[in-house]
């Protein structure tokens, strides 16, 4: 990162800088900077020599509100004082408490620029939503709906009761009572009684732990929920989609079949002039009738389609092809990448799965030290001769099966991390999959309309040639299929490049996304 600056107001000798009010300054990023300065604050700042050779304190002004007259730009000298510099005077050293002065004075209002700066330099990536999209009201409703996200909120409701549980612990009070008829030889008979209650007391340290892992529950409960409303949407844009496929197959079809039926008009008024053989008439109706045919197997596709999707997601709209602008594409596969890792909710799951296995391996480890049990006790012997009261503590002796709890919960920490990899680089493997994808299926959109629109001038010469009685009818029905089929390549073709950029936009949480306030975080 370098800082210019403008000269100072005054007469420039160089015409292309003209005089101005005060300085300005021009920022670019990406370069390695070096430097010092006393305070440590910007340690690394980029230096740069003065016209004059006069050096300049970083994000420093003169005591007159100006920079040093002929100095151009910024520097910071390698000695631990840096020079000050006023109009019309030589440099000459400065003073700790000016330099801190000085830095303090504009020091603030630069940071925040650079800060600004430095963030926009690394902007997210931005991609265009499909205009054939269901609404997103009814998306949302249509999610938050769904049986899966609303089967994850239930367990988030269960994973707060656990937190509870845990928070208050396992131990109860336990009450007893006994009788006893003594009968003893010589003296007769005496009633005996006791009663006692004792309870198990948990260690401070353990019940801190408790308190986490009942949070972490929660948290992971909240992330499920998202993990489980992406799964839903992920399922609604391919069944979405889908229809839309067979809804667009359908409509292409019925214009082939519209198409074709004119055609054999003309082809029968042609055979009443005498113009054309009578098995040209044959051609044309078998042409027709295909195409009819392959109308009635694309509308049953698409009722299915439709009734799939109304059946799935109840409460969205029937889909329609909608044209549209296609949808721009801006920043690499990494950007992307990083974007979708951001949020990524499968993640979220098993770091907080992690998080609470490495308390749950703390929590088995104090389980070393046993929990004491304390209790207080009451009888009465002999009648009522004998009344005792006393108290009694219980501590078990800790053994193998404890230690073998810290060792299984300590591999299941190191498991989760591990599988946390292997899934960090799935789902950065399914983004760059999906990042390429969507710029080759542009890519491929853009070659099959012209061509589409090449061929649908060949149909149209084609068939004036007929017309004409230069080309046998075959050739022009073959153009004409030659057409239709490069118009569907296209509209499919144009469907992959919607379908992938919604998925593009929803694994990286730009697309439909969900409210985070949870019941725990509120």
């Amino acid at each position: 990162m370098k800082l210019f600056l403008n000269p100072p107001s005054g007469a420039s000798k160089n015409p292309s800088f003209p005089r101005m009010r005060e300085s300005s300054v021009l920022i670019s990023l990406g370069s390695r900077i070096r430097g010092n300065d006393e305070l440590g604050v910007f340690r690394g700042a980029p230096v740069s020599k003065g016209s004059r050779g006069c050096d300049f304190p970083l994000l420093q002004r003169g005591t007159e509100g100006d920079f040093a007259k002929g100095c151009a730009s910024l520097s910071v000298r390698k000695s631990p004082l840096t020079p000050l510099c006023k109009r019309g005077e030589p440099c000459r050293s400065a003073s700790p408490a000016n330099t801190k002065r000085a830095f303090w004075k504009g020091g603030s209002r630069w940071a925040a620029i650079l800060f600004v700066l430095s963030g926009l330099a690394h902007a997210a990536p931005e991609l265009t939503p499909p205009a054939d999209l269901p609404p997103t009201a009814a998306t949302n409703a249509v999610l938050e709906a769904h049986p899966a996200v609303l089967a994850a909120r239930a367990r988030v409701s269960a994973a707060l009761a656990e937190g509870r549980r845990l928070k208050v612990g396992e131990y109860e009070y336990q009450a007893s009572a006994g009788y006893t008829r003594r009968r003893e030889t010589g003296v007769g008979g005496y009633n005996d009684w006791e009663m006692g209650i004792e309870r198990g007391l948990r260690l401070p340290g353990k019940a801190k732990l408790d308190k986490e892992i009942g949070a972490t529950l929660a948290d992971e409960a909240e992330e499920r929920v998202g993990d489980a409303r992406h799964e839903a949407a992920r399922d609604l844009i391919a069944t979405w989609y889908a229809a839309l496929r067979a809804e667009g197959e359908t409509q292409a079809w019925r214009e082939q079949a519209a198409l074709l039926k004119q055609q054999r008009d003309v082809v029968e008024k042609r055979i009443k002039a005498g113009d054309a053989a009578r098995m040209e008439r044959a051609q044309a109706e078998a042409a027709l009738r295909q195409a009819e045919a392959e109308t009635r197997r694309a509308e049953s596709a698409a009722a299915e389609a439709v009734a799939g999707l109304s059946a799935r997601f109840p409460g969205l709209p029937a889909p329609k092809p909608s044209p549209g602008a296609l949808p721009t594409l801006a920043g690499d596969a990494s950007a992307w990448v990083g974007a979708a890792l951001e949020h990524n909710h499968e993640l979220a799951i098993l770091q907080k799965e992690s998080e609470r296995m490495r308390f749950q391996a703390r929590r088995q480890q104090a389980e070393l030290t046993p929990d004491p049990t304390l209790g207080l006790r009451y009888s009465r012997e002999r009648s009522g001769l004998d009344n005792l009261l006393g108290i009694s503590i219980t501590l078990p002796l800790p053994g193998e099966n404890r230690r073998a709890r810290v060792d299984v919960a300590t591999q299941e920490a190191r498991a989760l991390a591990q599988q946390e990899a292997g899934a960090r680089a799935r789902v950065e493997g399914e983004i760059r999959v999906l990042h390429a994808r969507l710029r080759g299926a542009l890519s491929r959109l853009e070659s099959l309309e012209e061509m589409a629109r090449h061929l649908d001038g060949y149909a149209d010469l084609a068939w004036r040639a007929y017309q004409m009685g230069e080309t046998p009818l075959w050739e022009a029905l073959n153009a004409r299929k030659s057409t239709r089929d490069a118009r569907r390549e296209a509209l499919l073709s144009r469907l992959d490049v919607h379908e992938a950029a919604a998925r593009l936009l929803l694994d990286s949480h730009r697309l439909w996304p969900m409210a985070e306030a949870g019941p725990h975080h509120q």
